[in-house]
C-alpha cells in the first residue's frame, strides 16, 4: 500500500436551516480545497461522495450532482451513506483507492442541509425500516437516547450537572475562535446550568443541534502534488467499526438493550479506534489532539473512555483537572466541536478530519495546539456506524 496525503482541505461554514441546494454548499467546500492544494479539477481522478440522506434522488446522487458543476470527467463517483459516519467512509475510500494504486488523486466530500427541529425518520414505512418504530412507537428523538445513557452514568461514576456543563463551557470558548463554528458565543457555568432541561438531565446548551455545512479533502499519492502542496498530512489509518453483539448502549432507533454487557459500549467506537491504532502504529498515548462527536455532553465524557484515553469512570477527573484543554495533557475538540458547530451528518466527519489536518499544519490561529504531531478524528454514528482516521506530520 502506498502512503497517501491530504493536500487540499475545504469547508463551508456551518450555519442553520437553509434553502439553498445542498450542491451550492458542496461546491463552496470543493472549491477551496482544489485551491488549497492547487491543483485543477482535471486532476481529480476518483469522487467518494457522501449522500444527504434528506435531499431526496438529488441527496442519494450527491457524486454526479457535484459533477455537474465542476465538469463531468468519466471518473469513478461513489455515493455512501452510514449515518453520522458517512464522512469518514468516504475519505475511507478515497484513501484505499489511493493507497491501493487504483488512482493517484481523489476527493472525498460530503453536503448537508439538515431539516428544521430533531433529526427525523426518513421514511413512513414501519415494515421496510425499524427506525420508524421508535417515532411512531415511542416519539423517540436521539437527545432522549443519550439522556438515558447520561443518566446511567450520573448514577454509576458520580457525573455531576456542573461537570456536564463544564463540557459546555470549554466548547464555547473554542467555538468563539473558529471561523467556521455555527455558534460563536462565550457561555458561563451559570447560563448552561440555567438553560432548560431538554431531556433530563441534559440541558439546551449540553446537545448539538442540526446544522447545515459542506467539507471537502483531496488525497494523493502523486508525489509531485505532494511536494508542492502546503504542508501535507500523511494518513496513518481510516477505518470504520460496527456494533459488536451484546454491546449495553442503548442505540439509536432500538427500543431495548442488553441487560447483561458482554462487548464494550459504543462498541462500533471501540472497535474502529482499536483497528486505527493498530493500523497507525500508535496508541491513545501518541495522539497530541483528539476531535472527538460531543453531540452531548455526556459523549465528550464517554468518548474519551471508549477511545482509551482513560479507564471507565475517569473522564470527569481529566476534565476537571485540565487535562483535555488545548494546553492541556490531550486537547480535545479544539475546534468547539459538535456543540459549536452541530450536526450536519454527511459533512461532519470530514470537517472533524480537516480540523486534525489544520492542527497538524499549523493553521488554527487562536485555538492552535503547540507543535502537534498526530491528531486522532473520531465519529459515532445510528445504528451502530463509526469511524476513525490518525493522521501525522
Amino acid at each position: 500500500m502506498r502512503d497517501v496525503y491530504i493536500i487540499g482541505t475545504g469547508i463551508h461554514p456551518w450555519m442553520g436551516f437553509s434553502e439553498q441546494v445542498f450542491a451550492d454548499f458542496a461546491a463552496v467546500a470543493v472549491d477551496g480545497a482544489l485551491k488549497d492544494a492547487n491543483i485543477e479539477w482535471q486532476k481529480i481522478q476518483a469522487i467518494m461522495a457522501g449522500i444527504f440522506i434528506y435531499g431526496g434522488n438529488a441527496g442519494h446522487l450527491s457524486g454526479q450532482y457535484l459533477e455537474s458543476i465542476f465538469g463531468e470527467t468519466g471518473v469513478p463517483v461513489v455515493n455512501v451513506y452510514n449515518a453520522c459516519a458517512t464522512g469518514s467512509a468516504s475519505i475511507r475510500m478515497a484513501y484505499n483507492s489511493v493507497a491501493a494504486g487504483e488512482t493517484d488523486t481523489a476527493l472525498a466530500f460530503g453536503a448537508d442541509v439538515s431539516p428544521k427541529g430533531f433529526l427525523t425518520a426518513k421514511s413512513d414505512n414501519a415494515v421496510q425500516d425499524r427506525d420508524v418504530i421508535r417515532w411512531k412507537m415511542g416519539g423517540m428523538p436521539n437527545p432522549i437516547y443519550w439522556a438515558l445513557e447520561c443518566r446511567k452514568r450520573m448514577e454509576k461514576y458520580d457525573t455531576t450537572e456542573e461537570d456536564l456543563a463544564r463540557v459546555k463551557v470549554l466548547m464555547s470558548e473554542y467555538g468563539s475562535k473558529n471561523p467556521d463554528a455555527r455558534f460563536k458565543k462565550a457561555y458561563t457555568m451559570e447560563e448552561v446550568l440555567n438553560s432548560v432541561y431538554v431531556c433530563d438531565p441534559l440541558r439546551l446548551y449540553e446537545i448539538c443541534p442540526v446544522s447545515t455545512g459542506a467539507a471537502a479533502v483531496i488525497v494523493t499519492a502523486d508525489k509531485e502534488l505532494i511536494a508542492k502542496a502546503d504542508n501535507p498530512v500523511k494518513i496513518n489509518a481510516t477505518t470504520m467499526g460496527s456494533a459488536i453483539y451484546g454491546d449495553p448502549t442503548i442505540r439509536i432507533s432500538a427500543l431495548s438493550c442488553p441487560a447483561v454487557a458482554e462487548a464494550p459500549m459504543l462498541s462500533e467506537s471501540y472497535s474502529a479506534s482499536r483497528q486505527a491504532y493498530e493500523k497507525a502504529g500508535v496508541g491513545p498515548e501518541d495522539i497530541d489532539v483528539l476531535e472527538l462527536p460531543d453531540n452531548s455532553s455526556w459523549h465528550y465524557l464517554v468518548y474519551l473512555e471508549t477511545c482509551g484515553f482513560c479507564g471507565e469512570g475517569e473522564a470527569d477527573k481529566m476534565l476537571r483537572d485540565g487535562e483535555t484543554r488545548i494546553d492541556g495533557k490531550l486537547a480535545v475538540n479544539p475546534s468547539g466541536g459538535f456543540s459549536s458547530h452541530g450536526e450536519a451528518l454527511s459533512a461532519q466527519a470530514l470537517w472533524q478530519v480537516i480540523e486534525c489536518a489544520s492542527q497538524l499544519r499549523g493553521r488554527c490561529g487562536e485555538r492552535q495546539v503547540e507543535n502537534p504531531k498526530v491528531a486522532m478524528a473520531q465519529t459515532y454514528g445510528l445504528m451502530g456506524n463509526s469511524g476513525t482516521t490518525i493522521l501525522s506530520v
